[in-house]
């Protein structure tokens, strides 16, 4: 904890400056026999970051995955999302945020969205 009691007033640890911003596109792939794996974010600014967001899966013929990986490459967490779906997070300390999309012919659409948060 950083705010520690003296004799008449507490004394605090300054302010912390945080950057944020939204971010939205949309993401699409075709897939002919093989998986495609979609880099959807990539977190290049710090390993301190917070992320809070949304994954909307429009059109596609099967289900795609979400994962969130760590920057070793650990998986933090995955969901799976079908057609016409969507999902929302809020993440901390990640690397990439990815879409998986399965060995099932077709064009796969959705959008990304994210808030990033990091101190300066």
């Amino acid at each position: 904890m950083c705010c520690t009691p003296a004799e008449a007033a507490l004394s605090c640890c300054p302010d912390k400056r945080y950057v944020q911003d939204k971010i939205c596109a949309p993401w699409n792939g075709t897939v002919d026999d093989t998986a495609v794996v979609i880099t959807v974010y990539n977190n290049n600014i710090s390993q301190n970051i917070y992320g809070s967001g949304y994954v909307q899966y429009d059109a596609g013929p099967e289900d795609v995955t979400l994962t969130v990986l760590d920057g070793a490459g650990n998986t933090l967490s995955t969901a799976t999302l079908a057609p016409g779906t969507s999902t929302s997070f809020t993440y901390r300390r990640f690397a990439t945020i990815q879409l998986t999309l399965p060995a099932a012919a077709g064009t796969y659409q959705g959008e990304f969205c994210i808030t990033p948060r990091y101190a300066i």
